[in-house]
């Protein structure tokens, strides 16, 4: 903790070299937060720049109290949440959440089925309520750990696990159906025959 107050305290005071060193640890995993609140990649962008600025404007605030990353979590959390209220309901859906990598030319249906279940995850997400899919998203698309998501949000750990088991529950319902469905699909004729 005490290498993370010295960090923050130089970065505080303008340190190009503390603050290029914040910029390049969490940098990735900020973008990646942004994107799941962003409308498309542009906003994203812009998110994330609004990101640093408040991180960076407030970083004086940092009292080891917390490590240096779970308060950075806190702050873009709290960016990313002012920031999905400032836009419009109708730019709430994600932009493409699939890289053009080489499943898009070189294997079109793979890609138009990794583009189905994206939009099918992308919707049961959207089922679920903020409180939940803050907790998704931290815990399981950003690694961070039960008690650091406790310490983001500001609830007690057992609200964590319990909002990620609830929100679990009501992914498995949403995509239960679209899961063995496809599963079903992809199982060959002579085999589903010789299950009869």
């Amino acid at each position: 903790m005490r290498n993370d107050q010295h960090l923050a305290e130089r970065a505080a005071r303008g340190e190009r070299a503390a603050c290029a060193e914040i910029l390049d640890r969490y940098g990735a995993r900020l973008h990646r937060l942004a994107r799941t609140y962003a409308a498309g990649e542009a906003d994203a962008e812009d998110l994330t720049q609004e990101i640093f600025v408040s991180l960076f404007k407030s970083i004086g605030g940092y009292g080891g109290r917390a490590s240096l990353s779970t308060w950075i979590y806190r702050v873009a959390l709290n960016q990313c949440l002012k920031h999905k209220e400032r836009r419009a309901p109708d730019t709430l859906a994600y932009d493409e959440t699939l890289p053009n990598g080489p499943d898009h030319p070189g294997d079109p249906e793979r890609w138009v089925a990794r583009r189905e279940l994206a939009d099918q995850v992308q919707s049961a997400l959207g089922t679920l309520t903020p409180q939940h899919r803050d907790i998704v998203e931290l815990h399981e698309m950003h690694g961070l750990t039960y008690s650091e998501c406790a310490e983001i949000l500001g609830v007690p750990l057992g609200t964590v696990k319990s909002r990620l088991s609830n929100a679990f529950r009501r992914l498995r319902d949403c995509l239960g159906g679209y899961v063995q469905d496809t599963a079903s699909s992809a199982i060959p004729e002579t085999a589903s025959e010789s299950l009869s």
